[in-house]
């Protein structure tokens, strides 16, 4: 589980219930049961170092924000390294390191194939929302189908001029469920499938997206 999740878990008992509401938008019985439905969809994660990545079909995300008919399968990505970029426009430790994904992107392109999968919201209206996300005017309910999901997807990629291909998660969140994506998760995969790399589960720490830039130069370096 993330180490920005247990630093919250741990500063609970010096907080007092109303405190805690309101660094976290949310009471301290729900942020427990988040912990738990983490825990328990890591345990449930089929993506493991070592092993060939689940296999996956996901409707594109097309350029003027529709979903597109076309289905990429990610077997099919071979004879390169692939990354997976899971997250949502509504987490806001993803959207704040944005610029560093963006720079570690521009100097991999050309030898990895970056994907990034639009997973269910982290931080939805009708969920857990947050004062971040309030202040920053970010206010979107849970998509219920997958155009819902293309809508946000495309407003993320416009605010943040992301041009690697998106696919979009299913509306019964079947990908996340095999990776344990949400609320955000880095993936590396070698030429033939295999997983390289996995990040800690989500949120982490801006530094972790060292690990990741470590993991795509041994990977366009392995032979």
């Amino acid at each position: 589980m993330s180490k920005i999740a247990f630093g919250m878990r741990d500063q609970m008992d010096s907080m007092s219930d109303d405190e805690f509401k309101e660094a976290m938008s949310l009471s301290k019985a729900d942020f427990l049961d988040y912990l738990d439905k983490a825990a328990a969809g890591e345990e449930r994660c089929q993506a493991n170092v070592g092993e060939p990545a689940p296999d996956f079909l996901a409707h594109v995300l097309s350029e003027d924000g529709d979903v597109s008919s076309d289905l990429l399968k990610l077997s099919d990505l071979r004879d390169a390294p692939v990354s997976l970029i899971f997250g949502s426009y509504t987490c806001p430790i993803f959207r704040r390191q944005s610029e560093h994904m963006k720079q570690l992107i521009g100097e991999f392109e050309n030898s990895v194939q970056f994907v990034f999968v639009y997973t269910l919201e982290a931080h939805p209206t009708d969920g857990w929302n947050t004062n971040s996300n309030r202040a920053d005017e970010i206010m979107y309910a849970q998509p219920k189908d997958v155009k819902e999901r293309a809508k946000v997807a495309h407003d993320w990629r416009k605010a943040y001029s992301f041009h690697s291909q998106i696919v979009l998660d299913w509306p019964d969140n079947r990908i996340n469920d095999d990776y344990a994506g949400a609320p955000e998760r880095l993936y590396v995969l070698d030429a033939k499938g295999i997983v390289t790399f996995k990040s800690e589960q989500g949120p982490y720490h801006d530094n972790h997206l060292e690990d990741w830039a470590a993991a795509l130069r041994n990977a366009t370096t392995s032979p």
